[in-house]
């Protein structure tokens, strides 16, 4: 029969592998607690330089509630018809100030975020045209902004116009078209459905790892909080800057990427604009790069036909090629929009007709 000293025998080694792995939580749970303690250092460092960022930038314009989001809204000038401007997919306001402080010297201009965009607040729900079209126009109304108006629209922002002029015809005096994605871009000849499919799956799984980096402060570390400004903005390179890395709006373009084949359908319920101006501003499709696959060639000739068509939309239209440009004529070219648009004013005015039925490079 063992002995009481026998039956207690394994307890000191036990006991004391039982310490070694207490210490070892011990250690893992102090690591960890160092590692969040300096997380949620850097991400409320992250937090702080983005308000003063944004108190050192200050935005000028004004808020208003739209569907209770705070949307900014920037108006510059005098004059009718008030000219606004909506800007590509995932751009905000600061993609038109090249253009905006020369134009407001002939009339009232305004230029504003999308939600979710710029400075205005995002929000959830659709994003599509339809949607966003409404949304322009309570903030117009909010802003007491009288019509009617020439709304031109750039690459995506032309679904987004073309949706505002069939629901809102009698607000509408013109329209301008700058290099504007057309409703038919999802039916032509080529890839475009399937590149557009990939780039939804690319951005989507990006998306997580950019939130993440955002909001851990990581973003900021790594110095990727500065904005780029085009080169006719570097003036601005401030207002870029605190506009990047702010968490809550990292992915909030997304929705207007996943809803573009549903705008392009709503764009394109609009068939005419009867005899209203229409202005059309397009890249110059003899502009070639070295990287320009034959597959770009084809594409290339393909938006040139969808430019071309847009001036069966209305019996006053006019198509201007902006030599030498690509798809950011509001930097390449700022002289062309201007002139093009002044002409169209002057019209408005009573002046001088524009060269309505043709197509001119200028």
């Amino acid at each position: 029969m063992p002995s009481d000293s026998m039956s207690h025998g394994p307890s000191l080694p036990i006991t004391a592998e039982r310490g070694t792995l207490q210490r070892a939580a011990r250690w893992v749970a102090g690591v960890a607690a160092v590692g969040f303690l300096l997380l949620a250092a850097l991400s409320i460092w992250s937090l702080t330089t983005s308000r003063w960022q944004h108190a050192h930038n200050k935005v000028p314009g004004a808020f208003y509630s739209v569907d209770g989001r705070q949307m900014h809204l920037y108006c510059s000038g005098e004059g009718r018809p008030t000219v606004v401007i909506e800007a590509g997919l995932g751009r905000d306001w600061l993609d038109w100030q090249g253009v905006q402080t020369d134009l407001s010297r002939l009339t009232r201009v305004c230029t504003y975020d999308r939600s979710g965009l710029g400075w205005s607040e995002p929000r959830s729900g659709s994003r599509d045209a339809e949607t966003i079209a409404r949304q322009l126009h309570s903030l117009l109304d909010q802003a007491k902004i009288p019509r009617p108006l020439v709304v031109a629209g750039h690459s995506g922002g032309g679904l987004y116009v073309r949706e505002f002029a069939r629901e809102y015809p009698d607000e509408v005096a013109a329209v301008v078209l700058i290099d504007s994605t057309s409703p038919n871009q999802f039916d032509g000849p080529g890839d475009f459905r399937a590149s557009y499919r990939e780039f939804l799956r690319d951005r989507r799984r990006r998306l997580l790892w950019e939130k993440v980096r955002a909001w851990s402060g990581l973003q900021r570390l790594t110095s990727h909080c500065k904005g780029r400004p085009p080169v006719n903005l570097a003036n601005m390179s401030g207002q870029y800057d605190a506009e990047k890395c702010r968490p809550k709006y990292i992915g909030a373009d997304l929705g207007e990427y996943v809803d573009l084949e549903t705008s392009a359908k709503q764009a394109g319920r609009l068939t005419t604009l009867g005899s209203k101006p229409l202005l059309i501003l397009s890249r110059d499709p003899g502009r070639r790069t070295d990287r320009m696959t034959p597959e770009d060639g084809n594409e290339l000739a393909a938006w040139d036909r969808d430019q071309e068509e847009l001036k069966s939309l209305s019996r006053t239209s006019r198509r201007v090629i902006a030599r030498g440009s690509g798809h950011e004529i509001g930097h390449a070219r700022p002289d062309v929009f201007l002139a093009e648009v002044s002409g169209l004013l002057t019209y408005l005015h009573g002046g001088d007709a524009p060269r309505f039925g043709i197509t001119e490079t200028e």
